[in-house]
């Protein structure tokens, strides 16, 4: 990429590039880019080969259906994604590295599927495009409909965009103004959720791939979407259905093969065309639409097929349902519709079942049910996808328990780790734990990593007790426990004192004044500035707590060109007359909201939360 000439890319560390140049590698068509191994949700991991045509082929016929549209996008660049897929992922890559640098774009990547998060990144980075899998559409389309009420209705037939988007201002408001497109992929989208997020304004565009194709097979044109299908193959790729309606591919995107291939794995390849193990059917205008796989398919003893996915999307939408999985069951010779469901508190499985069977035609209804007993269903971390193979173990009994899950004494045994000393039961306050606002933030991160959960930091921050935290990880609800309920906005984190007024008063009073002030009452010796030298930043400065005064005793020691560019942290409970002026009087709010403008104004500061909820969200 850099005309032959090689660049040593770690000479911002200090470390010295090699004596001799490094020579050009001499790379071909079809030599080896990466080998991925796929996620093995329904059997073992296989190592994909993917040459370096396998990835043109993706790129070249993108690239260029880009350039006829390159010249409309200019005033809205730079194009930001939000990337929630891990680069592990071939869609991933593809989304991350392959095709905004064509733009060119930029790409924000984020840890968890925390709706409020995901909505709080897309507004604060002025994000474009979120590039996710339909699960997250539908944690979101949760998250909107309880901040704005009025997604949930559908307008009059025929209504103009314009006045959609002004009936939905709350949802674009929230998300941001900036903010116009999803691309989905990875796993099918159901057909309503693809319906509310157009209904809202927003570009929803499928596409079809797998890690043996590179990713790409199909693609929706942006501008020219249709509901319900996964675009057309993009050029140079050719597909079509077999007689069992299996998806077949053929082109230059295909793998070359596996990395040590047995002989089931030979079996996908078939006379020139890969099989995708995936069940689909083409229209008239060679667009493609996908049912399900083919190994989860389940065929009953009247030879029909059941998608599990059909099932599951009846289910998910019946009240006191939380999520589900559909798998096959055989008893006494038979296939068996079997549903593991994950519900709410006091919901009734005998009743949810009998409401879903009443949607569903006689060969799609549940035969039998199990309650998933604690926290999430198991699912691949990328692409969340479910792992049915260990729900079947689970179901058969091959497994003594849920893939993810917690019990009261494991809550207790990780809140043990931070409180060395003390007998930690359910009734232990998280007061008498006296863990700092770091160690919170550790606990909650610690637990989030045991039991495979993403926990609300509002209700998290909420919890007085370790019997509430167990409830909040053991019966956790979609916005955590209904016990713990969470606030909406959990960090009032100033903006305004780093605009450039504010950094030229700061520029003006810190030396002629305040610093000076402060040495009245203070006595400074600086050691180790030579450790500073050629210091890049981003940089964080830890110093020891010992007064309100460490502050200008710091900005005495640092050096002149890092003295005015620091953002020193105060404690927001300091300011509880500002941030929650209702439990005081006018005359404490007054003094306090005034302390709090003038140290965030004079010395960049900003709150952090010592008690309360948001020192995870502040240290981000």
């Amino acid at each position: 990429p850099n005309m032959g000439v090689p660049v040593w890319p770690f000479s911002s560390l200090g470390w010295s590039a090699p004596a001799q140049p490094l020579p050009a590698a001499p790379i071909t068509r079809e030599d080896t880019a990466e080998i991925l191994f796929t996620s093995g949700a329904t059997a073992e991991p296989k190592g994909v080969i993917i040459q370096h045509k396998n990835i043109l082929a993706n790129v070249i016929p993108v690239h260029r259906e880009m350039q006829k549209y390159k010249k409309y996008a200019k005033p809205f660049q730079p194009i930001r994604f939000l990337n929630l897929l891990p680069l592990s992922h071939m869609f991933g890559q593809a989304m991350a590295t392959f095709i905004p640098p064509m733009l060119p774009g930029v790409v924000v990547f984020m840890r968890g599927y925390n709706p409020h998060e995901i909505v709080r990144q897309i507004h604060s980075r002025r994000i474009s495009v979120l590039v996710c899998v339909p699960k997250i559409l539908d944690v979101l389309r949760e998250y909107v409909l309880k901040e704005a009420p009025e997604a949930a209705e559908a307008p009059p037939a025929g209504t103009h965009w314009a006045k959609r988007w002004w009936i939905y201002r709350r949802v674009h408001r929230l998300l941001g103004w900036k903010f116009w497109a999803f691309i989905v992929g990875a796993a099918p989208l159901p057909p309503e959720l693809e319906e509310f997020w157009s209904r809202l304004g927003f570009v929803v565009i499928q596409g079809y791939g797998l890690t043996e194709t590179a990713p790409i097979v199909t693609l929706n044109h942006p501008f020219h979407t249709r509901k319900g299908s996964v675009g057309k193959p993009i050029a140079g790729v050719e597909v079509k259905i077999s007689e069992d309606g299996e998806i077949l591919v053929r082109g230059d995107n295909v793998t070359s093969g596996y990395l040590n291939p047995d002989a089931e794995s030979a079996k996908a390849f078939e006379d020139g065309w890969f099989r995708t193990g995936d069940i689909g059917a083409l229209d008239e205008a060679g667009r493609l639409s996908i049912r399900g796989r083919k190994k989860e398919m389940i065929v009953t003893a009247d030879g029909l097929n059941v998608f599990p996915e059909d099932v599951e999307g009846v289910l998910n939408k019946t009240a006191g349902v939380r999520d589900s999985a559909v798998i096959g069951v055989t008893q006494d010779g038979r296939e068996r519709v079997h549903a593991v469901v994950v519900l709410s508190d006091g919901a009734d499985p005998d009743q949810i079942v009998r409401s879903a069977n009443s949607q569903l035609e006689d060969h799609q209804r549940v035969r039998s049910f199990s309650v998933w007993p604690t926290g999430e269903l198991p699912r691949t971390e990328g692409t969340r996808k479910l792992k049915r193979r260990e729900l079947r173990a689970w179901v058969l009994g091959a497994a003594t328990g849920p893939a993810k899950g917690a019990s009261s004494d494991d809550v207790e045994s990780v809140v043990a780790q931070y409180a060395p000393g003390r007998i930690v039961t359910a009734e232990t306050t998280m007061e008498e734990l006296g863990l700092s606002s770091l160690e919170r933030v550790e606990l909650l991160m610690a637990l989030e990593r045991r039991f495979g959960v993403t926990v609300d930091e509002g209700a998290y921050a909420a919890c007085g007790s370790v019997g509430d935290l167990k409830r909040l990880i053991v019966e956790p609800a979609i916005e955590g426990s209904a016990a713990v309920p969470a606030p909406a906005e959990l960090v009032d984190f100033p903006t305004w004192n780093r605009s450039k007024w504010a950094y030229a008063i700061r520029r003006v009073n810190l030396p002629l004044w305040l610093l000076p002030l402060a040495r009245v009452f203070t006595w400074v010796r600086a050691e180790g500035r030579e450790h500073l030298e050629g210091l890049q930043g981003p940089v964080i400065f830890a110093p020891n707590h010992q007064s309100h005064l460490d502050v200008p005793a710091l900005m005495h020691g640092l050096p002149g060109e890092w003295r005015y560019r620091i953002a020193p942290a105060m404690s927001k409970e300091f300011f509880k007359a500002h941030f929650y002026p209702e439990q005081h009087s006018v005359g404490d709010r007054f003094t306090n909201s005034l302390n709090y403008y003038l140290s965030a104004l004079v010395f960049n500061a900003f709150p952090f939360p010592q008690r309360e909820a948001g020192a995870r969200q502040t240290l981000r």
